[in-house]
């Protein structure tokens, strides 16, 4: 009996995440909930293009 409650548990728990992973994802994509996302300052940093290690006479900016 006890191993039945066991594996009842464990059907619960994977189709419990399904259903809040559904259920998250349909929010996400109506817009009504959003991911904290890197702010543009810190794209460019981690981004090797362009003038980044531009030199100005002796001080380089970056």
């Amino acid at each position: 009996m006890l191993h039945n409650v066991g594996r009842r548990f464990i059907w619960f728990l994977i189709g419990s995440t399904i259903f809040a992973t559904f259920i998250g994802y349909a929010l996400f994509k109506a817009g009504l909930i959003s991911f904290p996302d890197t702010p543009n300052s810190h794209k460019t940093l981690n981004n090797k293009d362009h003038n980044r290690n531009r030199r100005v006479g002796k001080i380089r900016v970056i």
